[in-house]
């Protein structure tokens, strides 16, 4: 019986060896193979990252192990990766935006004493400041100019009761930012939403690309505000309250984009997180579709960030984030400019808050606020399907991306 036993023990041992070296060499065989399918190599590209300096406390936010300083400049290279160049310190310059000729920069420094800043931009893409100025407000979040570049417009969010609205600011020679001539207060919100919508928002400022319309997003009063222009005016632009937009209460109106031909308006909402779709008429705006970010009904799924187009105009993408932390792409009808299925992916970090594609559509960067990177996705044209690249770049608090040609 004892030898039975023993003689069992000694084959069960010799064939186990046996398929654990089997295994060992079957795993050993298989190669390395290409974290991205066979892509084109693109243009050198400088692409700015404005940021929130110092350290962020919300308490999603991991400590940054190298709090920010300013807006940073990075290099996209022919193969896809980055370079970190340089750094001009700025205090909170969480959004920028350029002049139609890209030689001049303009961001918002998003504190509780606003200020919006002009910067001059070099041939090699660096950034010098001009001036700054008041915004006269809290927080100022979102910025844009006119199409005719005559003056920029900023929105301030302002996180407590006072001093939301929106301002207007000329430009004047060199791209320097004269005295505000404007200023629209926000003041009351739709109080749905406690702490978020006891008073007014403004989130985003958008002109229509005619540039006949100013759409002004109030997240705290689930109201997209219409203005129209008139250029030549002491104050440019007239309510036209006959076409505000507004939403389902509680759903915080926070961004807005265009179709590239022009023909469609797309806003995403903050807390409701949906997509809402119109159709740009002379009178304003008639919604023809609403797309969710989410399937789910928590509250905790939904916090709608920023939207864009691919640059081919065939996907539409935005933020959704809280516990998500996805980019949803939308494939569109350019002639109903209706949406197709959502399809998420995850944005790599915490909190994505802004992205952009660089001018090949190939590359998506995202920033992640709350985990202190930006992110690289490589896009499918085809499809509109997003995969990490394996490339993140390691910066305090990023909240936006812009390329410059």
């Amino acid at each position: 019986m004892r030898n039975t036993v023993k003689s069992v023990v000694s084959k069960t041992f010799r064939m186990s060896s046996v398929a654990l070296f089997l295994v060992t060499n079957i795993a050993y065989a298989q190669e390395s193979h290409p974290l991205l399918p066979e892509h084109n190599r693109v243009q050198p590209q400088t692409v700015l990252i404005g940021s929130w300096t110092g350290q962020t406390t919300n308490p999603l936010a991991q400590k940054a192990v190298y709090p920010s300083e300013g807006i940073y400049r990075l290099h996209l290279n022919p193969d896809g990766t980055l370079l970190p160049l340089d750094v001009i310190e700025l205090t909170n310059p969480s959004w920028i935006v350029f002049s139609r000729d890209h030689k001049y920069a303009y961001t918002t420094n998003e504190s509780e004493n606003g200020e919006v800043t002009a910067l001059k931009v070099t041939a090699e893409g660096k950034l010098k400041v001009i001036n700054a100025v008041s915004s006269q407000g809290e927080h100022p979040t979102h910025a844009t100019l006119t199409p005719d570049g005559k003056y920029l417009l900023a929105a301030n969010y302002s996180a407590t009761k006072k001093n939301a609205g929106f301002i207007l600011f000329p430009i004047e020679a060199q791209g320097k930012l004269g005295e505000a001539i404007q200023h629209v207060p926000f003041e009351k919100g739709s109080g749905v939403v406690a702490g978020r919508q006891d008073s007014g928002h403004a989130h985003s400022v958008n002109i229509t690309p005619d540039g006949k319309r100013l759409f002004v997003a109030d997240l705290g009063a689930d109201t997209v505000h219409a203005y129209r222009y008139q250029a030549d005016s002491k104050t440019p632009f007239v309510a036209d309250t006959a076409a505000d937009v507004h939403f389902p209460a509680g759903s915080g109106p926070r961004h807005m984009t265009f179709s590239p031909d022009g023909k469609f308006a797309y806003i995403v909402t903050e807390m409701g997180a949906q997509i809402h779709v119109y159709r740009i008429g002379e009178q304003g705006l008639t919604e023809v579709q609403t797309a969710h970010l989410t399937g789910s009904q928590s509250e905790e799924d939904k916090s709608g960030a920023g939207i864009l187009f691919s640059p081919d105009g065939k996907f539409l993408y935005a933020g959704n984030r809280r516990n998500r932390n996805e980019i949803v792409a939308f494939p569109v009808d350019k002639k109903t400019g209706k949406l197709g299925e959502g399809k998420a992916y995850l944005a790599g970090g915490i909190e994505p808050r802004a992205f952009a594609f660089d001018k090949s559509g190939q590359y998506m960067l995202v920033a992640n606020v709350y985990s202190n990177n930006v992110v690289e996705l490589y896009r499918d044209a085809e499809d509109g399907s997003l995969k990490y690249t394996g490339i993140s770049v390691q910066i305090g608090s990023p909240t936006d991306v812009k390329f410059l040609p």
